[in-house]
């Protein structure tokens, strides 16, 4: 099970038992984004979609398919709870998991990538940001950061076409902080009035869900699903690993 097919493997797992083609919603992304940055773990997920689809699956009149992953949230938030009190250590602290499982290169023997394929899927991004530098070359401060950004990029670049050992767990941080960088550069671009007009379209799509979701698990969703918006709206490329 590959840490970096997250994402993936949730996807496919889903839509095997829902048994439909359709692909997930942007909110059941802003879900699986919550779950890994949380912390929980591939296997916790997956195993509470199918716990939540054999119980749907033993109802009787049933007429109304799952549509949502939201359908999945409950199970999986309990089998979290379950799966870290079982692994409480001799501290009474409960181990934390979720993290790769390869500390190797971007290229080596336990890597799920190849050198060239992070190069290219760098590349790729790099260009699709220099077309929104120039799109919005009049803003100052997104401009500054997308520069930041380069220069950033193109060190991790030269790292990796040179051979410099760059573990996996390592690339996947420092491309997560850019993209923070990054979407605290979109937020001052876009202003208060338009973050509130997200927020609110946000909040309306997760309504009807709220009322089963802890807090932190909606305030997680509610937040990566506006980040999601804001980042549609400026065409902004993912640069994280999960999204190769």
């Amino acid at each position: 099970m590959n840490y970096f097919n997250y994402f993936t493997e949730i996807e496919e797992e889903f839509v095997k038992r829902r048994g439909s083609h359709m692909l997930v919603s942007p909110l059941d992304w802003s879900l699986m984004e919550s779950w890994k940055q949380r912390g929980v773990p591939l296997h916790i997920v997956l195993r509470g979609i199918n716990s939540s689809f054999d119980s749907y699956d033993k109802r009787s009149g049933r007429i109304r398919k799952v549509n949502s992953l939201l359908y999945c949230q409950q199970e999986v938030e309990l089998m979290f709870v379950q799966y870290g009190e079982s692994r409480v250590g001799s501290s009474g602290e409960p181990v934390v998991e979720g993290q790769p499982e390869t500390e190797n290169g971007a290229g080596g023997k336990d890597s799920p990538f190849t050198i060239g394929s992070v190069v290219d899927y760098l590349n790729e991004q790099r260009e699709a940001l220099e077309l929104i530098s120039r799109k919005h070359a009049a803003e100052a401060a997104l401009t500054e950061t997308l520069n930041r950004i380069f220069l950033r990029l193109d060190q991790i670049l030269d790292d990796l076409r040179t051979g410099k050992n760059l573990p996996a767990e390592n690339l996947e941080t420092d491309l997560t902080m850019i993209e923070e960088v990054l979407l605290d550069g979109l937020r001052e671009s876009a202003g208060e009035a338009r973050l509130a007009e997200l927020k609110k379209e946000a909040a309306g799509q997760l309504r009807s869900y709220r009322q089963t979701m802890e807090s932190a698990v909606y305030d997680q969703t509610l937040n990566n699903l506006i980040a999601r918006k804001l980042r549609e709206q400026y065409q902004v490329p993912r640069l994280s690993l999960f999204y190769l």
